[in-house]
């Protein structure tokens, strides 16, 4: 009898943990698992993406706590053999309403995709202790905890997980890059055609992603060393204005595009000469192992937790320090004049590919 898998998350949004339970799912139903998509609201981009056999739910709500009741009538009607929540707080929901079926709690697996002392380091100190006191208590009651990089799994030990409940079981990125043609938007072209060193980053206008700290590189790189090069940046999101007014003010608008959400950042990625990831924290890094997949030279900050260990000691990229623009420059000139190897980078992402990263979650199943 084929094994029935539901993944649990908020909405299936652009980004990593929602692409990764999509690679997963679409993964499993081809080894013969029944799978569902549980969400919280029903956005989905990724309709055209999901495999027709994978069902996807949705509660159709916009608060997580609301969340609670309909989980547990959920888990009620549904016959499941395991049951994946991802990413605190909606994997302490899932906890609290495993508890009124606590015979079930053997099938509750917890991910955690976030670097979480990093991503809530700003909140109060009652808003972490309150989120160390629920980890603590709750986490440990689940089958399994999988952290999707070693900080992450390190972040969650200090916070109270057991170790021999934890296991680091890396993301997924491809089975091989899925590129197709794809009519150019028009911002795109003349980036795209330049003959300057063409770089790119991909990721949300989010505080974490430290797109200030790239515009301030590409400044001193264009000013103060005469690089040649264009960025383009592919995503959206909070904190846009602030980089166009970056952009203006540093007078860079023929050198900086930024382009918005695209629906095919490896389409762009492919036209690109080098790939940089700014962060000042990450859970994973996986548009580190998609920009690898197509044997683009990398240039990421060492932040917790993740590039370090997709890209090693400058094994298969290079590191530069986390917020520092001028180190983040110069390990870029460094970069553009020291590619490395493409099929040393493609044959390191497919470390990371669904069929090798899958085969750890079944041995889970197993």
């Amino acid at each position: 009898m084929n094994k029935k898998i539901v993944f649990f998350l908020y909405d299936l949004s652009m980004g990593g943990t929602e692409k990764v339970a999509v690679r997963l799912s679409n993964y499993l139903v081809k080894k013969g698992y029944e799978v569902e998509i549980l969400l919280v609201s029903n956005n989905n981009v990724f309709l055209s993406e999901i495999d027709h056999k994978v069902k996807v739910t949705s509660f159709n709500l916009i608060k997580i706590s609301q969340s609670i009741i309909p989980l547990i009538q959920f888990l009620k009607k549904k016959n499941y053999d395991f049951f994946l929540s991802n990413v605190w707080p909606l994997t302490i929901v899932s906890v609290i309403a495993f508890l009124f079926l606590p015979s079930q709690l053997n099938k509750l697996i917890l991910i955690e995709h976030c670097h979480l002392r990093e991503e809530w380091k700003e909140k109060s100190f009652f808003f972490k202790f309150f989120q160390r006191m629920s980890i603590k208590f709750l986490y440990n009651l689940s089958k399994q905890i999988i952290s999707v990089s070693e900080g992450v799994s390190e972040d969650l030990i200090s916070k109270g997980v057991k170790q021999e409940k934890t296991k680091v079981i890396y993301n997924p990125a491809f089975s091989e890059p899925d590129l197709f043609i794809q009519k150019l938007p028009e911002k795109v072209i003349s980036w795209s055609q330049s003959k300057e060193i063409k770089i790119i980053s991909v990721g949300n206008f989010k505080t974490q992603k430290n797109y200030p700290n790239l515009i301030k590189s590409i400044d001193i790189l264009k000013n103060d060393r005469n690089i040649a090069c264009k960025l383009l940046i592919v995503g959206d999101g909070p904190r846009r204005a602030e980089i166009e007014e970056m952009v203006i003010e540093k007078n860079l608008n023929k050198d900086v595009c930024l382009l918005g959400q695209f629906n095919a950042p490896l389409n762009l990625i492919n036209l690109a000469d080098l790939f940089v990831l700014p962060s000042d924290y990450e859970g994973f890094g996986l548009v580190i192992v998609e920009a690898l997949s197509l044997g683009k030279t990398v240039v990421s900050t060492n932040c917790k937790s993740g590039p370090a260990e997709i890209i090693g000691n400058n094994k298969y990229g290079y590191l530069c320090k986390v917020n520092d623009p001028k180190d983040l420059a110069e390990k870029i000139e460094y970069a553009i004049n020291h590619k490395m190897d493409e099929e040393i980078l493609i044959k390191r992402a497919k470390d990371f590919s669904v069929e090798n990263i899958g085969i750890e979650y079944e041995n889970i199943f197993n």
